[in-house]
């Protein structure tokens, strides 16, 4: 178990959350998706300078890799490697899909032994993965992800955690998520969470951007025929 306050955050889910352990208390602080690339800095201030350290009085800090939002996913992760390189605290990244079944596990009386982990990939798809958890509170990842529909989703025979799948028509019920940071703290503690930079440059994306390499417009062999530099247009997915 790291010694020192730990501080972890995840930036790629709808609601944005930073926590911070202390040995006495957890303080969290949370905001909408699209508001971490501007805030997340000042939320990370706020709570260590409300428990008077710096980042170098850390003993750790944790991210979420994803999946979820792209650029929330950058953010956090950039944050983190930067965190690590200005004060030297090691730092780490586990799976969103892992952290969203250690939120089932802490959410319910009686867990199941093996969880869908479900996050929303928008146009009627869902990123999900199997997780199976410990009788000691671990969470590993069972199987690949893979994408789906509501359709699919909703005849799933396993329980569901994630954001917004209250809403679904669920036959073996779900768990709403919220903020995820409190429970990546969880997961630093007990020694559940894989530390190294290598996890933070690995983000879990699961599909391309919805953009892609500009094409050329005319090949190669018209334009210099005509004398012309080649012309590029954007295209998008």
């Amino acid at each position: 178990m790291p010694s020192g306050p730990l501080l972890a955050f995840d930036t790629g889910s709808p609601v944005v959350s930073v926590a911070l352990a202390l040995p006495d208390r957890v303080d969290t602080l949370a905001t909408p998706q699209g508001r971490s690339s501007r805030e997340l800095i000042a939320m990370i201030h706020e709570l260590l300078a409300g428990a008077g350290l710096e980042a170098h009085d850390l003993g750790g800090i944790g991210a979420a890799r994803g999946p979820g939002s792209f650029t929330g996913l950058r953010v956090g992760l950039a944050t983190a490697i930067g965190l690590h390189q200005a004060s030297g605290v090691r730092a780490g990244a586990v799976s969103t899909f892992e952290v969203l079944a250690s939120h089932y596990a802490e959410r319910t009386a009686a867990p199941a032994r093996v969880v869908l982990a479900v996050v929303d990939a928008h146009r009627d798809r869902w990123f999900t993965q199997r997780v199976r958890l410990g009788a000691d509170g671990t969470a590993r990842s069972d199987g690949p992800s893979v994408i789906t529909s509501r359709a699919d989703l909703e005849r799933s025979a396993l329980p569901l955690v994630g954001h917004g799948v209250s809403a679904l028509e669920l036959p073996a019920g779900a768990v709403e998520a919220r903020e995820l940071a409190p429970n990546l703290l969880l997961r630093m503690r007990n020694g559940d969470f894989p530390w190294g930079l290598s996890t933070l440059v690995e983000p879990l994306y699961l599909r391309p951007p919805a953009t892609s390499a500009p094409k050329l417009v005319r090949s190669n062999q018209a334009t210099r025929k005509a004398g012309e530099r080649p012309r590029r247009e954007a295209r998008t997915e």
